[in-house]
């Protein structure tokens, strides 16, 4: 559901404006975002992207790497409470250490994740496509956000600094979430999906220099509200990312925000994983996208997308 979202948003912005997000100077993923980043800089477009969700003819060269992925989403087995009913882990000597150190720090959540016991669905062996159309070489200007599983700590693959990881690895890790799939190794360590730590990580943009950020986030709800059961996770999803775009704000970017609204929560559902949906989210994402674009105030910090130079940065 979240790559249908992100895919609907993006072709939106598309067609309303003439902007093509393969042109933006920062990519960042996490979960599904990590997908559509990726998918992004090997060079699939955002109406692509809408048509390999909604199941609808590709271009061309879309087809030409599609042909390449294949469809190895589609079988994947339905979550079961069983998954978290067995052995959880105790919690790690890093993770008890930082919670000492930085008791204001600590994030209940994050920690309770780090203790689930591994989850029974490999997700390596679906990411390794990838290889097949990116090669062994990392995109420039992509960065995959994971979480570490010992202590919970965010990982930003991609970023000078970072551990060096195969871009198959760290998609398939910050997709890797709790419970369900298996935690993916890079190096010595294991990692999980981006969005323990947050379901955007946009604030790992606040030193990128940037005159504009896009923020795609699937997992929350417009305003905070939403009306099923997921209600609070979403309302709490709002809220963190409500303190990220500040950080942004403060650092003197400009920022737009899309998040799912009634319609698009409607046809989301509950079960992040389902397929047989993925044509009407993206059908309500590109609407609703098109609707808060076309808002005077957003429309305005917007306008530069659509007449853009290389020297005007901007991350999506």
């Amino acid at each position: 559901m979240g790559q249908a979202y992100h895919a609907g948003v993006l072709a939106a912005l598309e067609h309303d404006l003439g902007w093509d997000p393969r042109t933006a100077e920062l990519l960042v993923g996490s979960s599904a975002g990590s997908v559509t980043s990726t998918l992004l800089r090997l060079g699939v477009s955002a109406a692509d992207l809408a048509a390999w969700a909604a199941e609808t003819p590709l271009s061309m060269e879309g087809a030409s790497i599609f042909d390449q992925i294949g469809d190895e989403a589609s079988d994947f087995p339905p979550f079961s409470i069983g998954n978290v009913l067995r052995p959880w882990r105790l919690p790690s000597r890093t993770l008890l250490l930082r919670a000492a150190r930085r008791p204001w720090a600590f994030r209940p959540g994050v920690a309770a994740m780090t203790m689930m016991p591994s989850g029974r669905v490999d997700i390596a062996e679906r990411a390794d496509v990838l290889r097949a159309v990116a090669g062994e070489a990392w995109p420039p200007g992509l960065w995959i956000c994971a979480a570490r599983r010992r202590d919970g700590r965010r990982m930003v693959f991609g970023r000078a600094g970072s551990p060096p990881a195969p871009l198959a690895s760290a998609v398939a890790a910050s997709c890797a979430i709790p419970g369900y799939f298996s935690p993916i190794r890079i190096g010595n360590e294991q990692y999980f999906d981006g969005g323990v730590h947050s379901p955007t990580n946009a604030d790992v943009l606040r030193e990128s220099g940037l005159d504009l950020v896009i923020i795609v986030s699937p997992m929350s709800a417009a305003k905070g509200r939403g009306r099923a059961v997921d209600a609070g996770f979403r309302w709490a999803a709002h809220r963190r990312l409500e303190r990220e775009i500040a950080k942004l704000r403060d650092a003197g970017a400009e920022v737009v925000r899309f998040e799912p609204g009634p319609r698009c929560l409607l046809a989301m559902g509950m079960n992040a994983m389902a397929v047989d949906r993925s044509d009407r989210v993206v059908q309500e994402a590109f609407l609703e996208a098109g609707r808060v674009a076309s808002r005077a105030r957003v429309a305005e910090r917007l306008a530069p997308l659509a007449t853009r130079g290389a020297d005007r940065p901007v991350a999506g």
